[in-house]
């Protein structure tokens, strides 16, 4: 057992000594260990003790032990607790995500490629910062502020007068010392307590960085014979001591070196302790339920041995009273004072401009979705709560501690494929926070398919309905060659080349959490190189098409999806409705006998509608729908190619977003498909089937001379059909994809890809 330190064992012998005198007094006292989703077991230990009349009468535990003990002594039943581990707001938290509904849509930049975010630290030199936890604590810290702020104030702040006496563990990693909990903020003390290395960040308490108290002392069983004094203890330990580190294992030596061994056994003879079995691993909290299970059966086994130790009873219905009773004196909790820390004045009065304008008393869910509107700011990295009771008012004050986003952020990705579309992008923000919002971006992309370079400045006010102005300078080039092969082969020439320049304003407003209205007017000039046909030879010119137009557009979206490509549950609707009006000049090539420029003014609308959504968002089974349609009054270029290329498409796969496909342009089409998706490993894999149909109402037909001529109306369709087994890795998706793509010289194509098929917004999105 290793040696006992002094004051333990006089304890031992006094308890030892009164224990006969004192059997029908008998305290009890539980203590959890650590050990991540695995420590979800000692919900059913705490069930099963209810079930059979053992009292509890303190509880301690270190990491998930803190939080189930703390639960349990804030008046949270083992039942309900069953029953909150296995809801969804549960899992977001375990996952780091935040509710759909409370995901502010508005707030999201324009999808781009990219897959790795770095942060960078801008002083005397440019210090780049990895990220210091693998989830995002926010709503976990919002929810325990919440679930704990009424039981804290119930005990005024004294967790020997919670409805079970209570004790947790943290790890002073400044002091490298553990830390005992006894008084103070209920939810600050387990989120220190729980703050497990590199998976939930770790937090400051009076200037000492607090983690995961586990790592000093991951059974307490001596804080709980040292704080109470108990008769008999009842452990459930889950942990154990890893073994010595191993050279070639990089997580051992780190284990190692931030860890102390934990003695797993009691300091006196009266206890027991239970070893939950199960087959849960320490980060699968989808499993809670089994979880539960499991420790609820090793708990049963061991009854016989508790009861015959364990003279006192309590039954169920005094317990359910006692804690209906200590419920009662919670106060609801409503905020008055809201304030913001760790920040100037100007960006304080835009976080209170933002929560709370009008310094109004707020429900906790009058709260929520402003709370998550600010986290959603490009300026805000972190936001941490504590709650604060005050007796003469009656209510709470809330103080947040607002951790800035870095004022640089680098980021990386592109599209690395079998097919010759490889495609880097970067880009590197630098965010300005003051009395508004802001961001500026510079945004490049590199590869022979895609080319692009963008500028872009976005201002968020703080105004009651939400805000965005977004300046933006975009430079777009793609380069369809003439054929595609391997990814080793350069295939030249090229036979359309389409550049694009344009500048001009994007303006938002927030219509909900996942509405967007968009306002955005434009001054562009496009330039396209391009051959009639593909028979044409390297010594040929190309005919040059050059628009210079202007544009506004009106959209509306919905958009709930729930990744940027690829996505597997939400739905987006958008209906646009865009004005274009300008000049084109084309200067014929090599292959025109008449080499005279020719000019024509063009003025049209477009309006364009989609729906995409999927179905069984919970099940391995889904299924997905998508329909668009499009009316352009589009006027004729002055050749077939020409026209073709200025005509809206329909791409519904990342893959057609790759190819150059003139049979699914048209002036006015109806286009649709389904979607048969198998979601397993946890919707880390995707096995995707899909099948589309494209209806234009009258095809783009080349005439004789090269100029554009219209089909029968109804009289011709495609069909795309679309085969993917997608990997979601941690930067981007990994997917091999087989398509039959009707009216390609070769309709079946393959490719092996990694990274996203997105690029820069266009002048007409």
């Amino acid at each position: 057992m290793g040696s006992m330190p002094m004051m333990p064992r006089l304890l031992c012998a006094l308890l030892m000594f009164c224990s006969a005198a004192f059997t029908q007094a008998q305290r009890i006292g539980v203590v959890l260990s650590g050990g991540g989703a695995v420590g979800l077991t000692h919900i059913g230990v705490l069930k099963a003790l209810e079930e059979n009349d053992i009292p509890v009468d303190y509880i301690a535990g270190s990491s998930m032990g803190a939080l189930v003990g703390a639960l349990y002594a804030s008046g949270i039943s083992p039942a309900e607790m069953d029953s909150l581990f296995q809801t969804e707001l549960y899992q977001l938290m375990a996952l780091g995500d935040i509710e759909p509904q409370y995901d502010f849509y508005f707030k999201k930049d324009q999808p781009d490629a990219s897959m790795l975010s770095l942060g960078v630290n801008v002083d005397t030199t440019l210090q780049m910062s990895l990220p210091t936890n693998l989830r995002s604590p926010v709503l976990i810290d919002f929810e325990q502020m919440r679930a704990f702020a009424g039981p804290a104030a119930a005990s005024r702040y004294n967790m020997d007068s919670l409805f079970v006496p209570f004790r947790c563990v943290a790890s002073d990693i400044t002091a490298r010392k553990e830390v005992v909990f006894s008084k103070g903020d209920l939810a600050l003390a387990v989120r220190a307590s729980m703050s497990y290395p590199f998976y939930f960040k770790p937090i400051l308490i009076d200037g000492h960085l607090m983690m995961d108290g586990g790592m000093y002392n991951n059974f307490p069983a001596d804080v709980m014979y040292e704080a109470f004094m108990p008769d008999y203890i009842i452990g459930s330990n889950v942990a154990y001591n890893a073994p010595p580190p191993n050279e070639d294992d990089l997580m051992s030596q780190l284990k190692a070196i931030m860890t102390q061994p934990t003695n797993y056994v009691l300091p006196c003879d009266p206890g027991v302790i239970i070893e939950p079995k199960t087959n849960v691993t320490i980060f699968d909290f989808a499993s809670a339920k089994q979880a539960i299970a499991d420790g609820y059966a090793s708990a049963m086994a061991r009854m016989p041995e508790i009861k015959a130790e364990v003279a006192r009873r309590r039954p169920k219905a005094q317990v359910e009273e006692a804690r209906r009773k200590f419920k009662s004196q919670c106060p609801p909790v409503v905020f008055n004072d809201i304030r913001f820390h760790d920040l100037s004045k100007r960006q304080a009065l835009y976080c209170e401009r933002l929560v709370n304008k009008h310094n109004e008393p707020l429900t906790v869910q009058q709260l929520k979705s402003r709370y998550f509107r600010l986290y959603a700011d490009n300026n805000i990295r972190g936001l941490f709560p504590k709650a604060t009771y005050s007796p003469e008012r009656g209510n709470f004050d809330l103080d947040i501690k607002v951790k800035r986003e870095r004022h640089l952020e680098v980021q990386f990705g592109g599209l690395v494929s079998s097919r010759p579309v490889n495609t880097g992008m970067i880009s590197a923000r630098y965010n300005v926070f003051g009395r508004t919002s802001n961001r500026m971006e510079a945004l490049g992309y590199f590869g022979k398919f895609y080319t692009s370079g963008q500028l872009r400045w976005r201002t968020d006010l703080s105004s009651r309905t939400p805000l965005y102005v977004e300046p933006a300078v975009t430079l777009n080039r793609w380069d369809h060659f003439s054929g595609f092969t391997s990814f080793f082969q350069e295939v030249r020439p090229s036979y359309i080349v389409r550049r694009e320049l344009w500048g001009g304003t994007n303006v938002g407003m927030a219509l909900g959490t996942k509405g967007l209205l968009r306002f955005d007017a434009k001054y562009a000039q496009t330039k396209d190189s391009y051959y009639q046909n593909s028979d044409f030879i390297a010594l040929d010119t190309a005919d040059v098409t050059e628009f210079h137009f202007g544009t506004a557009g009106l959209m509306l979206e919905r958009n709930s999806l729930n990744r940027k490509q690829q996505p597997n549950r939400g739905e987006l609707l958008r209906v646009s409705l865009r004005y274009v009006g300008g000049n084109e000049i084309t200067f014929p090539g090599s292959q025109w006998a008449d080499r005279d420029p020719l000019r024509a003014r063009h003025d049209w609308v477009v309006l364009k509608a989609r729906l995409d959504k999927y179905f069984l968002p919970r099940g391995i089974f889904r299924f997905g729908a998508m329909a668009e349609g499009v009316y352009s009054t589009q006027p004729f270029f002055q050749n077939y190619t020409a026209t073709v290329i200025q005509t809206p498409v329909f791409q519904p796969t990342p893959e057609t977003m790759t190819y150059f496909m003139e049979n699914y342009r048209a002036q006015q089409y109806l286009a649709g498909g389904v979607r048969s998706i198998i979601a397993v490993a946890r919707n880390k894999f995707d096995l995707r089937l899909e099948g589309y149909a494209f209806q234009p109402y009258k095809t783009l037909e080349r005439e004789d001379d090269n100029t554009t001529g219209e089909g029968a109306a109804v009289s011709s369709r495609y069909f795309i059909g679309s085969g993917s087994l997608i990997y979601q890795s941690p930067l981007g998706p990994i997917w091999f994809n087989t398509s039959y793509i009707d009216g390609l010289r070769e309709p079946w194509t393959w490719s092996l890809n990694f990274g996203y098929a997105i690029f820069s917004q266009g002048a007409r999105d």
